[in-house]
């Protein structure tokens, strides 16, 4: 009789674990508030996984990337906490990957990855930002994959895991991923693109100008909200974190995002704050910045990064001696042309519009977060699945945010959320074809 109860319990057990299995995935955990709390309350998704084994790459040996790869997936799956959890967001780059639709889980979606195109002329590199993972560049993958380019991603240490493996990280670390990822792709291809997103921007910026190989091979360097300075006095203060013990986070959320932390630790503001300034005073004091043309794509209304503190980066580059490509320098800004006073009139400019009706109306401006993505994109689009409303977090506002059909989109600026309270932080570029004809123009012009 006792074996049979053990035997019952045993099989309750895998029962109730099945069915939670069944219940929730990717999509259908950001939606339920009552999970969210319960989240929240628990740090279940913000700490990392009890069989962590804390797996680590040696950067600076000539490891192929496959096996940088490998090492990546395998770390995600020791370390993410719901690395299994069902995933059926198809995207160009699981379908380029061959990987079904059914059978996806968020590790599939989080790791980085490469698309080989069928010669080894020309690759671009992507590198995602802070509290991101690759899973932010799978629309451009796909497009930049389509126009016969090998696209890499890289995850930066500390990411594509849990928000606790941001708490002890140091940008130096990040600093030496991305020497390693381009100087393999440098190796690899004969022509190298390099793009970046916010905190991937200044690694890359940061790796060029303190480079000593031949960056001959580099063609070009497209960035989408490049650190620069951060808006928020949080980053500058979060520096002394040392001084305060027990508070290791800024924001505790629910972690459901499955693409991007939502919880904040001080560590990573402290990281990139002094990561943003070792690229500032290297800007300052080299005597030639690379014969690299830029690319950057920014937006007037930012509540991460400082707009202003990016044009200036833009001028320092662009004004740079002897460089014969600067003819090439362009900025895609979503803002109005009167707040580019400061920027060289020799830069070109591309000021888009808004061309969707549903997107006028719903859309106050573009965010920091908005850049990547497109509005087809299953999780952050137009129809995803996912929103961002961890500005409203712990307040009245946060259902609304989460449930309303009519929901009001853009950045979370403080003028936006005392009109609109509930507001949606846009995850999704409207512009998005646009964006990639001027990326289709730098490339020829660049090539």
């Amino acid at each position: 009789m006792r074996i049979f109860i053990i035997y019952a319990s045993l099989m309750l057990a895998c029962t109730t674990q099945n069915s939670y299995a069944n219940e929730h995935n990717c999509i259908n955990i950001s939606s339920d508030l009552a999970l969210i709390q319960t989240l929240t309350e628990s740090g279940q998704y913000r700490n990392l996984a009890e069989q962590s084994k804390n797996l680590t790459f040696d950067y600076q040996t000539t490891s192929s990337y496959p096996e940088y790869l490998a090492f990546a997936r395998k770390k995600i799956d020791t370390e993410n906490p719901k690395a299994t959890l069902k995933c059926p967001i198809e995207t160009g780059v699981t379908v380029a990957l061959k990987k079904s639709k059914k059978d996806l889980v968020i590790a599939d979606l989080v790791a980085p990855f490469e698309l080989k195109a069928t010669n080894n002329k020309q690759a671009i590199l992507l590198i995602h930002g802070l509290t991101d993972s690759p899973y932010l560049f799978h629309d451009l993958a796909a497009f930049y994959h389509a126009n016969g380019m090998t696209v890499r991603t890289l995850l930066l240490p500390g990411h594509g895991t849990a928000p606790e493996a941001l708490t002890q990280v140091d940008y130096k670390a990040w600093q030496l991923a991305t020497q390693y990822a381009i100087d393999r792709t440098l190796q690899d291809f004969e022509q190298v693109y390099l793009g970046g997103f916010s905190t991937g921007g200044a690694l890359v910026l940061d790796n060029l100008i303190s480079s000593s190989q031949n960056l001959a091979k580099v063609k070009g360097v497209i960035l989408w909200s490049p650190a620069s300075r951060a808006k928020s006095t949080i980053a500058w203060a979060a520096q002394y974190v040392d001084w305060l013990p027990f508070v290791d986070y800024t924001h505790k959320g629910a972690d459901v995002d499955f693409a991007k932390y939502e919880s904040f630790p001080l560590n990573a503001g402290a990281q990139v704050h002094d990561l943003m300034n070792n690229l500032t005073d290297s800007l300052n004091k080299i005597e030639a910045i690379p014969d690299i043309p830029l690319l950057t794509f920014s937006s007037e209304v930012d509540s991460t990064i400082e707009t202003q503190a990016t044009i200036d980066l833009l001028n320092v580059w662009h004004n740079s001696k002897n460089r014969l490509t600067k003819q090439q320098d362009t900025l895609f800004y979503f803002g109005e042309e009167a707040s580019l006073a400061n920027l060289p009139t020799t830069v070109n400019r591309i000021l888009p519009t808004c061309n969707k009706q549903d997107f006028c109306t719903s859309i106050l401006n573009v965010a920091h977060t908005a850049m990547t993505s497109a509005p087809f994109n299953p999780h952050y689009g137009w129809q995803g699945n996912y929103r961002n409303c961890e500005t409203a977090f712990g307040s009245e506002h946060y259902q609304t945010c989460k449930t309303t059909n009519k929901a009001t989109l853009g950045e979370t600026t403080s003028e936006n959320l005392k009109q609109y309270p509930s507001l949606q932080r846009l995850t999704f570029n409207p512009n998005f074809e646009q964006m990639t004809t001027a990326i289709t123009g730098f490339l020829a012009k660049t090539q």
